[in-house]
């Protein structure tokens, strides 16, 4: 006779030999019948079925009796964020489902440091975690660790930051991002994404599978060197660089057990024909302001003259004037000084922009 039994809460299972037994939840299970017959059932975990488990084999001659302590472990594979929001940067790590609680922490410069902020959902289990950094040091490298350990595994994040490349527009620019033996292992599968920064949205420029060691690319000016990719290289070559090419520039390289990221700032600076054909523009748009500025004193003067049109008649030439004529004058003598001398300061000031 065979029985399964758990005591809390009661469930059928299985029954292997008297020890402890972990689990992924959502894996197979497989149920032995009995310890002679090589039939097995197979069944889905969950967080439910942890408990202890007792099974009692009994024949004529003998019965045996086998206790299981079985418990129920989540890990999915955490992630690492680097997000900038306004003029801050954050490191997020995070991982979906979870259970028992992880044990997280953060190095800086492989020294300890405290997080920010974290965030957790699920009460009881499995649990979702945000763990969030505020980068205080570009130029320090960040790591964040999360361990498992029920099921004893370890993901580690890490995080770096270039110095920043200042190019001229046409040229091309070389950003590293190399993998790290001391995280993969040679046969451990990965990714590896390229991928630009702008206003807190990424953009991806290329992708790369190491199990089907395909590539694909979403920017025709990008390039990996075949060469140094075989040798676990993966810088990239953006080629004829545009102004609108400035910015940050992200590597990302991931598998089940870690997560590179490598941060290049790239500064586009205009061309000597660019700056040339920017100031022969600036020359233009000041000469058509200086034209439309003489045209409108030139409008202004004969719109005054033609409030005091010249009479031809002996009377009129010979009126004598009033005191409200002579005021009428001099305000025009007033405004039309005023006029000329904006002119003036305004063409100075366009002189001094063009030099």
């Amino acid at each position: 006779m065979v029985m399964w039994n758990i005591l809390k809460p009661r469930k059928h299972l299985f029954c292997m030999t008297n020890m402890s037994c972990t689990r992924h939840e959502g894996t197979d299970v497989f149920l032995p019948h009995s310890h002679i017959i090589s039939e097995w059932i197979s069944r889905r975990l969950s967080l439910l079925d942890e408990g202890i488990y007792t099974c009692y084999v009994g024949t004529a001659i003998q019965a045996i009796t086998n206790k299981v302590v079985l418990k129920v472990g989540v890990f999915l594979t955490p992630m690492m964020k680097y997000e900038k929001r306004n003029t801050n940067s954050f490191l997020i790590c995070s991982v979906l489902s979870v259970y028992p609680r992880p044990i997280i922490t953060w190095k800086m410069d492989n020294t300890l440091i405290s997080e920010n902020n974290m965030e957790e959902t699920g009460s009881l289990g499995p649990f979702s975690i945000n763990s969030t950094l505020n980068i205080t040091g570009s130029n320090s490298s960040y790591e964040c660790t999360i361990e498992n350990s029920l099921l004893k595994q370890t993901w580690t994040g890490r995080w770096t930051m270039k110095d920043g490349l200042h190019k001229m527009q046409t040229e091309h620019v070389s950003l590293s991002c190399e993998l790290v033996n001391d995280y993969f292992s040679p046969n451990q599968d990965f990714k590896v994404t390229w991928s630009r920064m702008e206003s807190g949205i990424s953009s991806i420029l290329a992708y790369y599978l190491s199990s089907s060691q395909n590539t694909t690319f979403y920017e025709s000016r990008f390039s990996w060197n075949k060469e140094l990719k075989n040798q676990s290289d993966f810088s990239m070559n953006l080629m004829d660089l545009r102004l609108s090419d400035s910015g940050e520039y992200l590597c990302n390289i991931s598998s089940d057990e870690y997560t590179l990221l490598t941060i290049h700032t790239v500064h586009i600076e205009p061309s000597q024909e660019t700056a040339s054909d920017n100031k022969g523009l600036w020359i233009l748009v000041a000469s058509l302001i200086l034209v439309a500025g003489l045209i409108l004193v030139l409008s202004q003067i004969e719109a005054r003259r033609s409030r005091h049109p010249a009479d031809g008649a002996q009377g009129e030439r010979h009126r004598v004037p009033t005191e409200s004529t002579h005021d009428d004058n001099a305000s025009d003598n007033a405004e039309e000084n005023m006029v000329r001398h904006y002119f003036l300061y305004q063409t100075t000031y366009s002189i001094k922009m063009l030099l």
